[in-house]
């Protein structure tokens, strides 16, 4: 039980760190515009996803967990985006248009994290735990790509 205590305490602290990795958006000057950064996406290798990927059906308690935090910690980034852009007055077309794939991935995900709670076998879970990851490497390539989207 203490071990089980541990990693709980370990897992909270990672995700922690996530948060507050994910709570900084930095500019990257560029040629009289910026470049949108928001910290934490990495498309395929986030700690999150990393930590879960692997669970099996008899650890689903602990992916729907993790999955929770995948949503929250896309909800943040969301969150900085939204606050850039409302601080923005020119060269809105392309972000805009770039924000409208992660509002996309964002209802895909919610749409996975729901099929998944309606699964009852180890072969229907596992199928739909796939799809969640698939979702959740959507939704940070189409951070990334915000990433790069140039601003001013």
């Amino acid at each position: 039980m203490r071990h089980m205590n541990a990693t709980i305490s370990l897992r909270k602290v990672l995700l922690a760190l996530g948060f507050a990795a994910v709570s900084t958006v930095g500019l990257i000057p560029k040629a009289h515009a910026d470049v949108v950064t928001v910290a934490g996406s990495d498309g395929t290798t986030a700690l999150p996803w990393e930590e879960i990927k692997n669970d099996t059906y008899d650890q689903r308690a602990h992916f729907a967990t993790g999955v929770e935090h995948l949503s929250a910690r896309l909800d943040e980034q969301i969150r900085l985006l939204k606050a850039k852009r409302a601080g923005m007055t020119t060269d809105l077309k392309d972000w805009d248009f770039n924000m409208k794939e992660v509002d996309e991935s964002r209802s895909l995900l919610t749409s996975r994290m729901s099929e998944l709670k309606q699964t009852t076998t180890p072969e229907t879970w596992a199928d739909a735990k796939d799809k969640v990851g698939e979702a959740w490497k959507r939704s940070q390539l189409a951070v990334d790509k915000m990433n790069t989207t140039v601003t001013s």
